[in-house]
């Protein structure tokens, strides 16, 4: 029996394929939902069959966000219970989340191999991304299985002494091909921008990245600026400096419909992780939000630029054509068959 663990909507967003192709090849497979990210779990819970098991239902009644701490030791907690009562040959976990790393964790306290989609994913400093960059970084070491997305991320993982390493590519391009599919839009260049702004280490600097959002919207009254808001509180708390008539602040929109924003911008204005690989889906330039990226693919095909907090000096960029033909550097889209032939062959 194989555990896939997830917890946050872009684990489950990146995770759908890999469960579809381990239950395609007959594979038994169980599912875990953390409750870490319980206010995103309803916007991307119908790419999942309902989990086997559940935690965390008793935060949807807090009044304010669990901490990290608080979220770490309620996971490892409930899924030692977990582990003390089931019998798992494999727990898979994606990426670099409180989930990711409390069930590597427990798992490697449990004796069950654990196997780690996107793996070797670096930028060497461990306040840049916080505290993701520290979660990935211990998964390698406890992980028998490292599904790399890169070559660049192949070889971090190399450095770092890690074991059992397959280059499968990243997941999301699977993810994106197949809402693609089933929704049907085709990408095109716009006058919209969409912005995305979220990250943790981010938050103290909102005020000044908000503004020059402001000053950029200003400068360019053609364009109109469509802004997801995030619910953490730290954002909500400086959307007032959103003035400009072209800045519309939206309510956080579905997965389906955010890929519909990716295909149809101009260019994207994010310091998503995930959203700098789903740029180059759809050859869409993106200015990033970040002094360090963990996906220096992006920016090496010329879709991607560094900018920290400061927009208006890289507009100019940003308007003008993208590379031609640009195929994205994370996959074909098949890494989910891939990840499955390895767990498959590992449990035999």
């Amino acid at each position: 029996m194989i555990l896939v663990a997830f917890g946050t909507r872009p684990e489950i967003i990146k995770l759908f394929p890999v469960i579809n192709a381990l239950r395609q090849r007959g594979i038994p497979t169980q599912t875990l939902f953390t409750g870490q990210h319980l206010d995103l779990f309803h916007d991307v819970k119908e790419l999942i069959p309902e989990p086997d098991f559940r935690f965390g239902e008793e935060n949807s009644r807090r009044s304010t966000p669990e901490t990290l701490g608080a979220s770490f030791v309620r996971i490892c907690s409930t899924t030692e219970k977990l582990f003390a009562t089931h019998h798992f040959n494999f727990v898979v976990v994606q990426g670099d989340t409180t989930t990711a790393w409390a069930l590597a964790q427990m798992a490697f306290y449990s004796n069950i191999p654990v196997a780690h989609v996107e793996a070797g994913l670096r930028t060497f400093d461990l306040q840049n991304p916080y505290p993701e960059e520290l979660n990935r970084t211990l998964i390698t070491h406890v992980a028998e299985l490292n599904f790399a997305p890169t070559e660049q991320a192949t070889e971090n993982l190399r450095q770092a002494g890690a074991r059992n390493i397959h280059c499968v590519g990243n997941t999301i391009v699977d993810s994106v091909a197949h809402i693609q599919k089933t929704n049907g839009f085709v990408p095109e260049y716009s006058n919209k921008v969409l912005i995305t702004i979220h990250r943790r280490e981010n938050h103290r600097l909102l005020p000044d990245i908000f503004d020059e959002i402001t000053t950029a919207a200003n400068l360019h009254p053609e364009l109109d600026f469509i802004f997801p808001i995030h619910p953490n509180p730290n954002v909500q708390a400086h959307r007032e400096r959103l003035t400009a008539p072209n800045i519309h602040v939206v309510a956080p929109v579905s997965y389906p419909e955010m890929l519909r924003l990716i295909a149809t911008a101009r260019f994207i204005i994010s310091d998503s992780g995930g959203i700098q690989e789903e740029a180059t889906c759809f050859n869409k330039k993106i200015l990033i939000m970040r002094e360090k990226t963990e996906r220096p693919e992006t920016v090496a095909v010329g879709l991607g630029r560094l900018v920290g907090k400061n927009i208006q000096a890289h507009l100019a960029w940003a308007l003008s054509p993208p590379p031609a033909n640009v195929r994205s550097p994370y996959g074909l889209g098949d890494s989910s068959v891939k990840i499955a032939e390895t767990l498959q062959n590992h449990c035999q």
